[in-house]
């Protein structure tokens, strides 16, 4: 087998570039052993550095996307700039919480990766406190929504009241005719650039006596329902005295500066189910909090809409976001629980060694693709301090063990992972394949689109096989294919130490009537992948091989089992024992092609 790292590009020894591309000669290169079997080695990238994983973005770019943390920013919130008469069209606007005491930054991007700060180019902040505006610090959680029939931006946020140090966050709402601001304290409907959004004196009249207050609030999300209604979810803060938990309230909007006070509805309950509190949640812990809660809408076939409310629970280092599921805007929303997959993004109950703390997110769909996106510590391993960063996976729904069509994160991930399709050349097209193998089970679930990530969840399966198996990928004609990604196991005792072969059936100008190019023994960076703690996986990752574009029409990949492991990676039992793997289990394929 002949094989090169690269960083960018593939190279491919020249006999080896005309057999794979097609060089116009007369004669068929390669060696006579490979011209009589009709197989040739194939050169390929494994994407792997020198030491594993490292924290740079040495990688390539045009086929992968992966999280390095490398844009500072907590709490994010994004929005698409789709009106074409726009000078901003096509770009990606991302805000967040960036200087608290002063006010806000905006960024803009074109591929979701490369963030350009738009007060370096603007000349001034996305929204900066001025003297006699009603919030004077503690500037948190802003979200921009475009609203079609006045043309205007409005930017929801909490902040202090000026010249208090108590800490108290309240709703504020400024407005623009631009995404990059200046945002300015909206004065419709009776606002003032003193006031604050919600009147305390209406919300207390429209609510039962044990849940009137001050109205405090943080994490404000506006959205506009399937019923084409305008809507707004905040996270209530605790008063003084602590009469209620942080949880999540919504109520309809008259429009973005107008609530209409008699919808004004508890949504959540911190550490049950429903608001009821008839039962308790299993993975709320101590800390109070329901908060940053984003809604996501999805048509059922029959043309009604499920909503999806989420939020995020617990405190910084087991920070996660889970989900809760209703037909109507206002719930009433029942929390789904871990087993039903509830929980969309976390750090699977504290057991990994390299995510702390994703949660306060958003949802983004970038062409036929939805996206949560949402912050992780920087210090993945520690957990400590406050710093956050950008990070971003992709999101599917998938049917759960009571019958239940709920969402599904592919992550957290820290590994290389599909590039965004919108803006790729190569997307993944595995799951048009056909898929079979000669052993094992579970087969459908290696281009389900569904990574197996948390251990609490058996709705979505692994590939399994106990014994040396083929699986074979059939697109019945031929596609341009540059890359495969074969993801391993969530589970230690099962992960496969390498990909004993694969085989693809190619064909080119130099051999017209097809050939099979192969590679033997594909690499998977247990250094990276491996729990340092434990003997645990760290899931999400995949052996993976870039090579020049090949117009293939099947591929065949062999796992070997029972697997012979290296002294390092042996399995020792609870007496001390070295065992057998008898299982080898693959959590999906993404086959990167036209």
């Amino acid at each position: 087998m002949i094989k090169k790292r690269g960083l960018r590009g593939i190279l491919i020894l020249a006999s080896m570039l005309c057999v794979l591309t097609g060089c116009g000669k007369e004669e068929t290169p390669g060696t006579q052993e490979e011209k009589n079997s009709g197989q040739y080695a194939l050169s390929y990238d494994n994407e792997i550095p020198e030491g594993g994983i490292k924290d740079d973005d040495k990688y390539n770019h045009k086929l992968f996307y992966r999280n390095d943390l490398l844009q500072d920013i907590a709490d994010p919130q994004m929005i698409y700039i789709s009106d074409p008469d726009s000078s901003e069209y096509g770009y990606y606007y991302l805000y967040g919480t960036t200087s608290a005491a002063v006010g806000f930054e905006a960024y803009r991007s074109k591929d979701l990766y490369s963030w350009e700060r738009l007060s370096s180019v603007m000349g001034h902040l996305a929204f900066e406190v001025q003297e006699g505006y009603a919030a004077g610090i503690n500037f948190w959680a802003p979200e921009v929504i475009y609203d079609g029939e006045s043309g205007q931006y409005y930017l929801f946020y909490s902040g202090t009241k000026a010249g208090e140090a108590n800490g108290f966050t309240y709703l504020c709402l400024a407005v623009s005719e631009n995404p990059y601001g200046p945002f300015l304290p909206c004065t419709e409907n009776g606002l003032t650039e003193a006031s604050f959004l919600l009147d305390v004196e209406k919300a207390n009249g429209e609510v039962d006596e044990k849940d009137r207050g001050d109205w405090l609030g943080i994490d404000a999300h506006p959205f506009v329902g399937a019923d084409g209604e305008k809507y707004l979810f905040f996270c209530r803060v605790a008063d003084p005295g602590d009469r209620n938990y942080d949880s999540v309230w919504g109520m309809r909007m008259d429009s973005w500066s107008s609530p209409d006070y008699s919808t004004l509805t508890k949504l959540t309950s911190v550490g049950y189910l429903t608001v009821e509190q008839t039962e308790k949640t299993e993975y709320e812990s101590a800390t109070p909090r329901n908060e940053g809660p984003f809604v996501h809408i999805r048509r059922r076939d029959d043309g009604s809409a499920a909503y999806y409310l989420t939020t995020s629970i617990n405190g910084t280092s087991d920070y996660a976001v889970i989900q809760a599921v209703s037909d109507k805007p206002l719930g009433p929303y029942t929390k789904l629980t871990e087993e039903e997959g509830g929980i969309l993004l976390a750090n699977d109950n504290m057991s990994w060694d390299h995510v702390r703390g994703p949660g306060h997110h958003c949802f983004i769909q970038a062409g036929e693709e939805l996206y949560i996106i949402y912050h992780e510590q920087g210090d993945r391993q520690l957990g400590a301090g406050w710093d956050r960063y950008l990070a971003k996976d992709r999101v599917t729904f998938a049917v759960n063990g009571n019958g239940q069509e709920i969402m599904v994160v592919n992550g957290p991930t820290w590994s290389l992972q599909p590039q965004v399709e919108e803006i790729a050349e190569y997307r993944n097209i595995a799951g048009e394949a056909a898929v079979t193998a000669t052993a094992g089970q579970h087969v459908e679930a290696l281009t389900d689109g569904l990574l197996s990530i948390y251990k609490n969840v058996d709705f979505i399966t692994e590939y399994e096989t106990g014994e040396t198996a083929t699986v074979t990928l059939d697109f019945g004609e031929y596609r341009e294919i540059t890359g495969l990604m074969i993801y391993n196991s969530k589970w230690y005792e099962k992960a496969f130490v390498d990909v004993a072969r694969v085989e693809l059936d190619f064909r080119n100008e130099a051999l017209p009537d097809g050939a099979t190019a192969y590679i033997e023994n594909l690499e998977f960076d247990w250094k990276s992948y491996k729990n340092a703690n434990s003997d645990d996986m760290r899931p999400g990752g995949s052996a993976v091989a870039v090579f020049s574009p090949l117009e293939v029409k099947t591929i065949r990949i062999t796992f070997e089992c029972p697997v012979e492991r290296p002294q390092e990676l042996e399995l020792i039992d609870a007496e001390g024992y070295i065992v057998d793997q008898t299982t080898v289990a693959v959590s999906e394929i993404a086959v990167l092609g036209k």
